[in-house]
């Protein structure tokens, strides 16, 4: 799983799923407390504060793109106490775009014309 943590406007459709997607994809594996530290070095990929919020800012993105969106998060873990050593820990969004408009044109492209 990774977050990109991008304003939300800058994803292609292809990112923009993807994200969306693994968010709701990952939250058994969350539940279950599965070992995640992996996801946390050499660069942090998961952002657990504010986790319904960007998942609510790429469902918004979503639908202003006239796409559907019929899966609210519902029932979150409670990540603070699950994962206490990785709560606080924060995406590198500059890291990020860089990477991101390295590998997708169609990222770099939207990031470029928004």
């Amino acid at each position: 799983m990774r977050m990109w943590m991008i304003n939300p406007k800058h994803l292609c459709k292809k990112h923009l799923l993807g994200e969306h997607g693994e968010m709701h994809k990952f939250l058994p594996s969350f539940r279950k407390k599965v070992k995640i530290d992996g996801r946390f070095s050499p660069i942090v990929q998961i952002q657990f504060q504010g986790y319904k919020e960007r998942h609510d800012a790429l469902a918004e993105e979503m639908l202003r793109r006239g796409m559907n969106h019929k899966s609210p998060l519902i029932d979150l873990p409670d990540f603070k106490s699950m994962y206490p050593q990785h709560y606080h820990r924060t995406v590198e969004v500059p890291h990020n775009i860089k990477d991101l408009s390295e590998r997708c044109p169609d990222c770099r492209e939207r990031m470029c014309t928004i």
